[in-house]
């Protein structure tokens, strides 16, 4: 039924990531998915000069991944802060990538929500 919500976790209350490097969930299958309403949340960063961004990306092969269209299009929700992010599905594959840059930094997060069903 078009407009019903699957709730999702697509990164699990609290998830720590460490280190200078992307991080990625593995891809979804969201064929049957028109859009996503992920909400997430991160702790204060540590480490020197650390920054933090979040990157919802989608593709068709599993291959090559663009960024999807998302709302707001900012891509760091702030310490301790929760953002929504509206976001438009228009391949079959979906995956959530986390950025840390800076020396050595440290930060823990979470991304929950629900997809919103395609009409048949």
């Amino acid at each position: 039924m078009a407009g019903m919500q699957t709730p999702v976790v697509m990164l699990p209350r609290y998830s720590c990531y460490s280190g200078a490097d992307d991080f990625t969930t593995i891809a979804m299958d969201v064929t049957a998915y028109v859009k996503a309403t992920l909400n997430v949340w991160r702790s204060p960063l540590v480490g020197t000069s650390p920054t933090f961004a979040i990157a919802f990306e989608e593709s068709t092969d599993q291959n090559s991944w663009s960024a999807c269209t998302v709302t707001p299009g900012t891509s760091d929700p702030g310490a301790d802060t929760e953002t929504q992010y509206d976001v438009t599905l228009t391949k079959r594959w979906f995956r959530v990538k986390v950025t840390l840059g800076g020396t050595d930094p440290v930060s823990t997060c979470w991304c929950v929500g629900f997809f919103e069903e395609r009409e048949s």
